[in-house]
């Protein structure tokens, strides 16, 4: 595949299985075209054009030519610098695939939090108190992203000759997608049995056996589900 064919595909599937549902992702596209229409020449430079088509601020090709042919892949959730000079010490690897962002990516991350809130909305949350709720806590993380060298790994990528691509909500999206369907399914009725639904799928239980698997942080195993929320 072209490095631009899994840009688009992971943008697609990220998208056909959002939460929010197609109608409101449509009209934040709308909402982002007619932004840039109506600005001036001069703050048309500084707009990323990816808003138009793509509703993931955390999503994006961060080095690398978009007709790239790729063969092989090292993915991982942190891809750092670490992973980039591995990579290229691997050899014959054409695209470096992070889930967590790098770059202009980890930049713009706080800016896909605003999809939490139509989320708590779907669950009962006035939306006006869902982005009371999300406010605090989208201010902090922009915050907290600016002073850091997104760059660092995404420039020795492109040193070294290697793409580098993150995405981030769509996966997101797919394994809730996944995690909502499976527990509609098997209807857990105390927090215990999700843990047991969880340990079940192949990636969970070698989680825990590295003991980074799902815990309990409030409440207890013998508590009833209720609502969930994943």
């Amino acid at each position: 595949m072209l490095l631009k064919e899994i840009y688009q595909l992971a943008v697609r599937m990220g998208m056909e299985h959002d939460p929010r549902g197609q109608e409101a992702l449509q009209a934040l596209l709308a909402e982002n075209r007619k932004k840039y229409q109506e600005m001036k020449e001069e703050e048309k430079k500084f707009f990323d054009l990816e808003q138009l088509e793509n509703p993931y601020s955390d999503t994006r090709v961060l080095a690398g030519s978009l007709d790239l042919e790729v063969k092989r892949v090292l993915a991982g959730i942190d891809m750092e610098v670490g992973e980039v000079l591995l990579a290229d010490r691997l050899q014959n690897i054409d695209l470096i695939l992070s889930h967590h962002p790098e770059g202009k990516a980890l930049a713009a991350l706080h800016e896909v939090m605003h999809l939490q809130e139509d989320y708590l909305e779907q669950f009962g949350v006035p939306i006006n108190v869902a982005e009371g709720i999300m406010s605090s806590r989208i201010s902090e993380v922009k915050r907290g992203l600016s002073p850091i060298n997104h760059q660092k790994a995404v420039d020795a990528a492109r040193l070294l000759g290697l793409a580098f691509m993150s995405v981030h909500t769509p996966a997101d999206n797919l394994v809730n997608d996944f995690l909502t369907k499976l527990f509609a399914e098997k209807e857990p009725k105390k927090v215990g049995d999700i843990l047991k639904i969880l340990k079940e799928i192949p990636e969970y239980a070698q989680a825990t056996q590295l003991n980074a698997g799902p815990q309990i942080f409030v409440g207890s195993e013998d508590r009833r589900c209720g609502k969930i929320m994943v």
